[in-house]
């Protein structure tokens, strides 16, 4: 899969605006890039591929208050960990805890990763 390229048609007219959509798309390129590094399962790989089109098409929208950002990142994390987490199809290559870690990065969250210890707590590893 490969990263989104920035395109001039995303900017608004609005500074603040553009900065947000740059945070944006910069945050889920990182994740792309990540993939591209690691082994993952197909739900990650059709996890990326879905919301890369929705963040895209958010990111043609004009309007100023796009739906990006805070909404579509809570729900991004609503998905994660995917369901084969901490399962046998898991293959540990650690891109739910890296989105994790990234989107609440993204939202300006505390430090450290809000969802990786509720995580573990859920779906802990048998060694």
């Amino acid at each position: 899969m490969r990263p989104l390229r920035w395109k001039s048609r995303y900017q608004t007219g609005d500074a603040e605006t553009n900065r947000q959509k740059r945070a944006f798309f910069d945050c889920l390129n990182s994740l792309v890039t990540a993939a591209g590094q690691r082994e993952h399962c197909q739900e990650m790989e059709d996890f990326l591929g879905r919301n890369l089109a929705r963040a895209e098409q958010a990111l043609l929208d004009p309007a100023p208050n796009p739906d990006l950002g805070p909404v579509f990142a809570q729900q991004l994390l609503g998905a994660l960990p995917l369901s084969p987490f901490g399962s046998p199809a898991c293959r540990e290559c650690g891109l739910c805890a890296l989105a994790q870690e990234k989107i609440a990065d993204h939202l300006q969250a505390p430090a450290g990763c809000l969802f990786k210890q509720l995580a573990k707590e859920e779906f802990p590893r048998h060694e």
